[in-house]
């Protein structure tokens, strides 16, 4: 696929989930000044964190071995995952990059 490949889906999913649980921590009342910055950096830190767990879960850093039949060579093939070309184990470090960002943003 052009937009994600095997488990891409799983990434944007924990940026859905970390979303979901920044809103209800969001919603408990923080003083305004810092209510913004608590929002991202839960928002940040939790789609990471569930991310590094569907990693951990369902990719495989196992690599298949396969014999091609014309040549007789043997080719390793690991799991391809990826959103935007983007292997789905990076995406973790995107996540905290991009919301740390954000969240430091709103405190200036």
């Amino acid at each position: 696929m052009l937009v994600w490949r095997g488990k891409g889906l799983l990434v944007p999913l924990a940026g859905f989930l970390g979303a979901l649980l920044s809103g209800a921590v969001a919603g408990l009342g923080f003083p305004e000044t810092i209510r913004n910055f608590v929002m991202w950096f839960v928002w940040g830190l939790t789609a990471a964190g569930i991310n590094y767990l569907f990693c951990r879960w369902f990719i495989s850093t196992k690599k298949k071995t396969y014999i091609d039949g014309e040549t007789g060579q043997i080719v390793e093939v690991g799991d391809g995952s990826s959103l935007f070309f983007i292997k789905n184990r990076v995406w973790t470090y995107v996540y905290l990059g991009f919301f740390g960002l954000l969240a430091i943003l709103q405190l200036i």
